[in-house]
Formats: structure tokens, sequence, C-alpha cells
């Protein structure tokens, strides 16, 4: 999809919205029905990186008079496949799962189309896109491009040259999420002969993700460079660095108040922008008029802007709210 298409049809959505908000309210024609959609979201509570997409899952849902469920499957396929199959059994009008691992939920989002649910994909999607299962649309990141990307501005801003050897810190190395952005690093390594090597930081917590990193950073002194594939890990770089005593340079991917303050304060390099805001907030708008009207739900990429100290005061007043 062109970037000029994504935000055509970015904006047509956000009308979308507003008239279906309008609709909800009474104000277009007779106050629309009242649906129940549910949203599971494949990690854990503790990981702050949820916490924007449920606002804007929330807020659509508020806004356009319905009921949202939302449950945490705890890095469970098997919970989050029982927690789809309950939405079922329970009838709701639509579904927005996160496809964290290829084939895990194939036959239950079958199962939900069949029985004339809609589901929509959001924050990751199968490796083999809409071919993958019967999900009907995706919101979220172009992984691989997005992990060139940041990986090139790496590369280009600190000379990172053959030789050398990044390590790829990331919550879950086993979704899809992960895999699909270590492709694109390796991409930008191999065009240098460089090479980076994937480190299991877990998704527990900040201070679990810090002491990980850290221990790994104490054993590899040769590191040239971290970039985090994940929001936790990102957090945490700059201070793992420092607590093994190093100074080499960081950037990856998400937004947190202190990764936008590390930024600033020139900790760290660059971060990438995903906006999980909109991946919670399209999902409950399609599925709902999809529901409504008919309407079917579309692909949204919902970004890969490289945030840096030229951008990062724009951002850092919504930073763990909204971005």
């Amino acid at each position: 999809m062109s970037r000029r298409l994504g935000r055509t049809i970015t904006v047509v959505l956000v009308l979308l919205f507003l008239s279906g908000f309008a609709f909800a309210k009474g104000q277009g024609e007779a106050a629309g029905p009242k649906y129940k959609f549910s949203m599971v979201i494949y990690g854990t509570v503790g990981n702050p990186f949820w916490k924007k997409v449920v606002a804007g899952a929330k807020d659509a849902a508020a806004g356009l008079g319905s009921d949202l469920d939302i449950q945490y499957a705890d890095d469970d396929s098997v919970k989050q496949v029982s927690i789809i199959e309950t939405a079922i059994v329970n009838k709701v009008d639509g579904i927005g799962i996160i496809i964290n691992l290829d084939d895990a939920y194939t036959k239950v989002i079958q199962k939900a189309r069949d029985a004339g649910i809609p589901v929509v994909a959001y924050n990751i999607d199968s490796t083999k896109a809409a071919e993958g299962t019967a999900r009907m649309a995706f919101i979220g990141q172009d992984f691989v491009t997005a992990g060139y990307l940041i990986t090139k501005r790496l590369i280009k801003t600190y000379g990172i040259k053959s030789g050398d050897r990044v390590v790829c810190p990331v919550e879950h190395p086993e979704a899809v999420y992960a895999a699909m952005r270590f492709a694109g690093v390796k991409k930008a390594l191999d065009e240098v002969g460089a090479s980076g090597e994937v480190l299991d930081t877990g998704g527990v917590s900040l201070d679990d993700t810090l002491t990980k990193l850290t221990q790994y950073l104490l054993g590899h002194k040769n590191t040239a460079a971290v970039l985090a594939m994940g929001g936790m890990p990102m957090e945490m770089a700059p201070k793992a660095i420092e607590d093994a005593g190093l100074k080499i340079p960081n950037a990856g991917f998400d937004i947190t108040k202190t990764i936008i303050d590390n930024i600033k304060s020139g900790k760290s390099l660059a971060t990438v922008d995903q906006q999980p805001y909109y991946q919670g907030m399209f999902t409950v708008v399609q599925l709902y008029f999809n529901k409504r009207f008919g309407l079917l739900p579309c692909d949204i990429n919902t970004g890969g802007a490289i945030i840096d100290k030229t951008n990062a005061d724009a951002v850092l007043k919504f930073a763990d709210t909204v971005r």
C-alpha cells in the first residue's frame, strides 16, 4: 500500500468513526444498536504498551455506544483460544485478535467467521497475512520495513561496520512481530557485514528486563550496539548499558515517556512509533461498521515513523497515554 493511500484510508475511517459517533448519539439518524465486541490481548496487564491499545479501543466503543470486553491471555496461546471460544459462545458482534503465533488461532478464527462473527487482527498478523487465517483485516505496523529503517539509521549515525555485533533484545522472540522485525534488522546489518543476535528478555516487568539485558552485556563486552525490538527493552536499554559499564548506542521500537526522555537527553538515538492507540481504535471502528453497515474491514499500516530529537517534543505530552 502506498503511503498516500494509507493516509487516505485513515482519514476516511476517522470520518466514518465521527459519523458513527453521531449515529450512536442519535444525531444523524435513529440511535444505532448497542453491539458487544471482544478484544483479546495475548500479553499481560503489566506491559504498559497495552494501555494505549486499550485506550483507543475503549474510546471508540464509548463513542459508538457499544460494549467492549477486554481479556488478557497472559502470553498463553491456549488461553487465548479459550477466550475466543467463550466469545463465540456468547455470540459477540465482533472479535479483535492478536495473531502472535502462526497457526495457533487458525481454527478458532475460522470458527468465529463460520458463526457470522467478524474478526479483525491488530498489532500482530500472521506471517502469511490474509492467506494465513480467516481474519478480515490487519491493523498494525509493517514490521520488516520498520526494522530495516531503524537499523539503517543506527548504522548511518554510529558507523556500524563489518564484523560488529548488535544485540536485539525483545520480549517474545517466538512471536511474529519479533521474527519480522529481526528480518528487517538483519537485512540492514547484512548490507554492511555486521551481525545481530536476538535476546529473550521476556515480558514480565521492566526490572526483569533490565536484569536480563544487563547480564547479557556484562558477558558480551564487545557488543557494538543495542537495537531493542520491543518497548520494554527499549526503555531499559540505556540503563542496562550504563550498569554494564559500556558506552554504546541504542535505538529501537515503541514510545513511553522514559523512552522519549532518553532520546531528548541523548541516551537513545531514536525509536519507531507504531501508534498503538490507532490499533485499538480502528479495530473497534471497523468491527462496528462491518456489523452495522456491512462495510468490509481493510488493512491499515498504523505507522513506522522514526522519533528522534527533532520531533520528540511533539509526542512527549501523550507518551504514556495515547502515544
